[in-house]
């Protein structure tokens, strides 16, 4: 399946392990370079998520936020989903949302401090396209 199922602007609302209340936020994707990629920017009304981009392509998620972090997973898309996976040297990252219909996905996100023995519930996220 094409990235061009995620292109548009979603509102969102994450329930994270850190923080007790909902945090809302909002992204958009977008074809750039000729189309050849998708860009994804995304901001959060909550001080402790920084606002963040990300270049995506068939096979590869690489993200960029305002502290300077940067990360690549590998990533993957069909008719049911996304998903994608971090090996980091620090700690590992997996998330994945399933579609509902055409203008909703449904995700949660994961950590592993073990190299992926064991995981930890990170957040889940509800995804809902408004342009």
């Amino acid at each position: 399946m094409s990235l061009d199922r995620l292109l548009g602007t979603w509102d969102c609302t994450m329930r994270h392990v850190a923080v007790a209340e909902p945090v809302r936020g909002r992204q958009r994707y977008e074809r750039v370079l000729d189309d050849a990629f998708v860009m994804l920017h995304w901001t959060y009304e909550h001080p402790d998520f920084p606002d963040a981009i990300a270049v995506l392509n068939e096979d590869s998620y690489s993200y960029f936020d305002v502290r300077g972090v940067t990360r690549v997973f590998d990533f993957s898309i069909d008719d049911s989903g996304w998903s994608m996976i971090r090996h980091g040297d620090d700690f590992w990252q997996r998330s994945a949302a399933s579609f509902i219909g055409a203008d909703r996905m449904e995700g949660t996100g994961e950590n592993s401090h073990d190299g992926g023995v064991t995981w930890q519930h990170d957040y889940s996220i509800s995804y809902a396209r408004v342009e």
